[in-house]
């Protein structure tokens, strides 16, 4: 019986070959065979981005399913769409995006969305009947997906202007002469009001 089993494997070194080739691959970082994030074919940007402005908070999740950052999707007085991730140590991507509709814009259901800045890309999809934003985001060449889901009201939640304007990589730093933000204790709308342009 031993020596059955022995010859079957001897038999078929190909097939134990491909096997471990597998299983070296899905134990090593498989973003490295993934193309790379492009922007939706066959479509044109929609000039000012959606009509609904009010922000989108997730999740970052690895490919083994961890959660491994948080996500916003979100524009506000600069007048632009972006994303922002940042991660468990510290670490705070940002990019600016832009929509893309097949036909005339409409202003419920999906609509795609892709940026490209620097070190970060990003493509997903946002509906706009729920609120609800997924899709993928790779920094360097490490990939992770995102999970997201619109706040009820902008200007009842300063995570935003938190993960935007404070940190160690904000898409707009606070000028030097502002005050300090001091963590749960500042709130931004005593001094500011979301000017959505």
């Amino acid at each position: 019986m031993q020596r059955k089993d022995s010859h079957r494997i001897n038999r078929h070194p190909k097939t134990w070959l491909t096997a471990l080739c597998v299983a070296i691959v899905g134990a090593c970082n498989v973003t490295f065979l993934l193309p790379p994030l492009a922007a939706p074919q066959d479509t044109t940007p929609v000039v000012g981005g959606i009509v609904d402005t009010r922000p989108m908070f997730g999740k970052t999740i690895a490919p083994d399913g961890a959660e491994i950052g948080e996500f916003l999707l979100a524009t506000c007085g600069c007048g632009d769409w972006r994303i922002l991730i940042q991660d468990a140590d510290g670490r705070q991507e940002q990019c600016a995006i832009r929509y893309f509709t097949t036909g005339e814009y409409e202003s419920e259901g999906d609509i795609a969305f892709f940026g490209d800045e620097d070190t970060i890309r990003a493509l997903g999809v946002v509906n706009q009947t729920t609120g609800d934003a997924s899709g993928d985001v790779d920094v360097d060449i490490f990939r992770r997906r995102f999970s997201a889901t619109r706040r009820e009201v902008h200007t009842d939640d300063i995570e935003a202007c938190i993960l935007c304007h404070i940190g160690s990589n904000p898409i707009y730093p606070q000028p030097p002469e502002h005050t300090p933000y001091i963590e749960g204790m500042t709130n931004c709308f005593d001094c500011h009001d979301v000017v959505i342009e």
